[in-house]
């Protein structure tokens, strides 16, 4: 990690990340399992398995701000029946994850997790074939792993992402100007996924109030795979975008694993 960036400074973590425990009315998931991965020096990180069929692909997903893993325990047989194992990826204080997260750790744990994920499935002579997937925040992660270890995984989705950081560190009151902050210095979503070459599918809210369509649009546009998806959902915003898709939302999911695996 490069200490001198001045994304890593914790206050910019305070306004850009909002840790959540697990909340104590979620149902357990009768099947799902916790494994805890050393991430640093006296930081764990989660990750929420849910395991699919033997032989189906793996879904590595970084989920977006203000959520858990266990948030998913109810949604995760629908990508289970894909059929695809799910893999929750959890960030530094989010759940019983430890440690602080900040806009460059939270990048860098990504790689921790996939190599962990890689490690189990291919201690379980499971199928390598990871697909890694992102929702809002959760894309800095995903893009992240899909530019620079396209050897390790299947493919990309991104769901409701960012193509640029600067305006939302803007929109939380950080003093982007005065500290000569470029997108060159955070996650730099655009640039890296003008390097990305793996099966993608690009999902994101035509009234998303977040992180605006065009962030989509240009994730969409630069990626460099010539089968590339776009799912454009009319009528939908940033947080309710797979209940108003509905079926559609996970059809372009699955449309993706068959492209893949070649089943179907």
């Amino acid at each position: 990690m490069n200490t001198d960036n001045p994304l890593n400074d914790p206050r910019w973590g305070s306004v850009m990340f909002y840790p959540s425990p697990d909340r104590p009315w979620t149902q357990e998931h009768p099947v799902a399992d916790d494994w805890m991965v050393d991430a640093a020096p006296g930081v764990q990180l989660r990750l929420r398995h849910y395991p699919g069929p033997d032989d189906a692909p793996t879904i590595l997903f970084f989920h977006g701000n203000g959520e858990t893993a266990r948030d998913y325990d109810g949604i995760a047989p629908a990508y289970n029946s894909m059929p695809a194992t799910l893999v929750i990826a959890e960030y530094r204080g989010y759940g019983p994850s430890t440690g602080e997260p900040n806009l460059l750790t939270y990048i860098d744990d990504a790689h921790v997790a996939l190599d962990e994920v890689l490690r189990r499935l291919a201690d379980e002579g499971r199928p390598p074939a990871v697909v890694v997937m992102g929702r809002s925040m959760g894309s800095g992660p995903a893009i992240e792993l899909a530019a620079h270890r396209a050897d390790d995984l299947a493919g990309l989705v991104v769901e409701s992402g960012f193509a640029w950081i600067l305006p939302s560190l803007e929109r939380n009151g950080v003093p982007v100007q005065e500290l000569g902050l470029t997108e060159e210095h955070g996650p730099n979503n655009e640039a890296k996924m003008a390097r990305v070459e793996l099966p993608t599918l690009v999902i994101h809210a035509r009234n998303d109030e977040l992180l605006p369509l065009p962030n989509g649009e240009r994730l969409f546009e630069v990626c460099r795979d010539p089968g590339k998806a776009m799912l454009s959902v009319p009528g939908a915003g940033h947080n309710d975008i797979q209940y108003v898709a509905g079926k559609d939302y996970f059809i372009a999911i699955r449309d993706l694993l068959v492209r893949i695996t070649g089943a179907g």
